[in-house]
């Protein structure tokens, strides 16, 4: 009988994994390693700077438990993005990290804040296996993990969507970063005077209902959200209202308890609700 080749009769022969099939498994982290021993021996100053800071981050803020990270400076996959952590792309390469080459442009210790960010993520995934993607990965052990590090360095503490007024998580650490301490190039000063917000978001116009509506829902999650529905829903009243009728409750407690000012806010408030001000004009 002759024998045809895969080519021939167009079977797809398995791919041999191991050594149990007479090929020797490649250890996944062997790409990154390489990786990195060759920035150490070719790189340009900043990626070397990087794969140092990887090992120094590791020991001092990770107890060394995080396997070596394939580290890029490249484009993510949102062109707004500063950094991403992928646990393993499509070429088999676990744990890769991006930080974007406008970071550079900022100063190198922007660039080293957005690889501690994003190996907080490697944490999340190598040692708890919990990425939160409920939280789109800034979660309660992202934020409580960051707060730990971040009190190494005196730094504000954040929180999960900036509850309880503390700064967001998600911007961490360059949210709690004291003033000047990017230079003269700090996107953060620029935020005020731009159309974009520090994440890459349209800044809504001062007044309007895009605003408003980020206030009203500021550092509320989906579970608020869909509690808040159904309590105006057995109301008969919109959200909106709820909140409102809550709100001037709370505050006529305050007032109570001897804050003239804001009382005196609250009766000048109720004045203009009762004139009609504050209606949008149809």
């Amino acid at each position: 009988m002759t024998e045809h080749s895969p080519k021939q009769t167009g079977q797809v022969l398995p791919l041999r994994r191991g050594a149990a099939d007479g090929v020797p498994r490649i250890d996944p982290r062997t790409p990154a390693r390489a990786l990195a021993a060759l920035v150490e021996q070719e790189g340009q100053e900043a990626p070397k700077a990087v794969y140092r800071a990887f090992d120094e981050y590791n020991r001092e803020h990770f107890d060394g438990r995080l396997g070596q990270s394939m580290l890029l400076i490249t484009q993510p996959a949102s062109p707004r993005t500063l950094g991403d952590y992928v646990p393993r792309d499509a070429h088999g390469i676990p744990s890769r990290i991006r930080i974007a080459p406008k970071c550079e442009a900022v100063c190198l210790a922007y660039v080293l804040d957005v690889v501690l960010h994003e190996m907080v993520h490697a944490w999340q995934h190598e040692v708890l296996d919990n990425l939160e993607q409920g939280y789109e990965g800034h979660g309660p052990r992202f934020a409580e993990k960051c707060n730990e590090i971040g009190a190494k360095f005196g730094l504000a503490e954040v929180a999960p969507k900036g509850r309880r007024g503390k700064a967001k998580a998600a911007h961490w650490p360059m949210c709690v970063r004291p003033e000047g301490y990017y230079g003269p190039n700090d996107p953060r000063k620029r935020c005020d005077d731009e159309e974009e917000d520090a994440a890459g978001r349209a800044k809504p116009e001062p007044g309007s209902a895009a605003e408003m509506t980020s206030v009203l829902v500021e550092g509320l999650d989906k579970l608020d959200l869909v509690f808040f529905r159904a309590v105006a829903g057995a109301k008969g009243l919109p959200v909106a209202a709820v909140l409102r009728e809550l709100v001037i409750e709370e505050a006529r407690k305050i007032a109570q308890t001897g804050s003239k000012s804001l009382g005196a806010v609250l009766d000048e408030y109720e004045k203009l609700r009762a004139a009609g001000a504050g209606k949008e004009e149809s």
